[in-house]
């Protein structure tokens, strides 16, 4: 067969596989051995394998993903978002839709902290949620903020699709770090000036709260309450990428340190005991261990695929394309997309990024700006159905009177806003890649 009919039968394959329902890491793992024996025809395929698991456990870049998914796992048990959205509940609450602009503030202060989407989404869908609600704010403007503010953790820093993505494409991890600020700010802003021209222009989609329960406290407690709350956690953010953007500490260390401060923040709220560590540890543990083992058999089925002349035969497809790069460039983000409505994130930068990289850089875009608008579809992606994990992460704690239909239309206006960051993005680029330039 030609290196094109071998990589639409892998293709057709995998695609058949992942649809029946199989997990992805065995999908990949499983089919990049079969291929490689058979289409390949490399009898040591398996020392795929032992290369892929050597490169694995000896890239510190990797180190860094268990401290800060542990860091995650301690503020999500500490109390902080609890404490956080009280404060900004009675001090935003008083405007139309302040209660989802609060929800979309401490999720990107979350995102700052933590890096993990679940954890956001989870939080914020048992804080959040029941005061909307209970508020009679519109269903799908409250889950819909929530989901989508819940996935900025995908850009903003400590980001593990960053840190992937860095690790893979041989970028330094600090610059992703800077330029994924920008856009994450960019992203979090548009959704804020949604909620506020929506609710201006349908007031019930999200009622402000009686003054009689804002009045509950005075001008010196909510300054007060603002300062106890939002202070160490935004000390906790400082700390970890200042030390990373100024050169202080390199991403593994910073993610050290920001472990030790989620354990210090866990104290000041009281809630630091050996159950608590314990489960965090575990939950760490479990998170790791389904990353790294993606990680590894993604790693397996990319090179057996680029061995079969994957990356030639797209490489050739882009290349044929008689069209502008920024077409090419919007084909490259549209395959993405679609490859993240079926395929979990990891395995799209896995799979992705040894693929489009190389064609990227033909192209003469910077590959930092590029990483960024990968990060973006990505995000996207946990919005878009069929697989959109969002959905699935509220869909376990929302009420039932919220069907999941609901939770599919709420993400369609925030994927919008997501396609309008992209073209901002695309317009000036200097909003990624100004930060990176000037302090790393």
């Amino acid at each position: 067969m030609t290196p094109l009919e071998t990589i639409l039968v892998v293709g057709i394959i995998f695609l058949i596989v992942l649809f029946m329902g199989h997990p992805l890491a065995f999908t990949l793992g499983g089919l990049g051995i079969i291929f490689g024996a058979t289409l390949w025809g490399n009898p040591g395929v398996l020392n795929l394998f032992v290369r892929s698991t050597n490169n694995l456990i000896t890239s510190i870049a990797y180190a860094s993903i268990p401290l800060f998914i542990f860091m995650g796992a301690v503020l999500e048990r500490s109390g902080a978002a609890d404490d956080l959205f009280e404060s900004m509940y009675v001090i935003l609450g008083r405007l139309r839709g302040g209660l989802a602009i609060t929800t979309v503030v401490i999720c990107t202060l979350l995102a700052a902290a933590s890096g993990i989407i679940g954890a956001s989404i989870t939080v914020m869908g048992m804080l959040a949620l029941p005061s909307m609600l209970k508020h009679r704010y519109n269903p799908e403007l409250a889950t819909g903020t929530i989901m989508a503010a819940g996935c900025l953790g995908t850009l903003i820093p400590p980001s593990i699709i960053l840190i992937i993505y860095g690790a893979q494409a041989q970028i330094s991890i600090g610059k992703l770090f800077a330029g994924g600020i920008g856009a994450g700010l960019v992203l979090s802003g548009l959704y804020i000036i949604y909620i506020l021209v929506l609710c201006l222009l349908k007031p019930k989609s999200g009622p402000a709260i009686a003054p009689e329960e804002a009045g509950r406290y005075t001008s010196q407690q909510k300054i007060f309450m603002a300062i106890k709350s939002i202070l160490p956690t935004l000390g906790l953010i400082l700390m970890v990428l200042g030390s990373i953007l100024f050169g202080v500490a390199t991403p593994t260390e910073a993610a050290a340190l920001g472990a030790v401060g989620a354990l210090l923040i866990a104290a000041l709220h009281h809630r630091l005991n050996w159950q608590m560590v314990k489960e965090t540890s575990f939950a760490t543990m479990k998170t790791t261990a389904m990353i790294m083992y993606i990680i590894l058999t993604a790693s397996m089925f990319t090179s057996v695929f680029l061995g079969l002349g994957g990356g030639q035969v797209i490489s050739s497809i882009v290349n044929g394309l008689n069209m502008n790069r920024w077409l090419i460039l919007s084909v490259i983000l549209f395959i993405v997309y679609i490859m993240g409505m079926f395929i979990d994130s990891y395995g799209v930068l896995l799979i992705g990024v040894p693929i489009f990289t190389p064609v990227v850089y033909a192209l003469g875009f910077d590959p930092i700006w590029f990483a960024i608008l990968f990060a973006v579809m990505i995000q996207m992606s946990y919005l878009s159905p069929p697989f959109a994990y969002a959905v699935f992460y509220l869909r376990g704690i929302a009420p039932k009177e919220i069907s999941t239909a609901q939770l599919y239309r709420a993400c369609f206006p925030f994927i919008a806003l997501q396609v309008i960051s992209l073209i901002i993005l695309s317009l000036f680029p200097a909003i990624i890649t100004w930060l990176p330039s000037k302090i790393m």
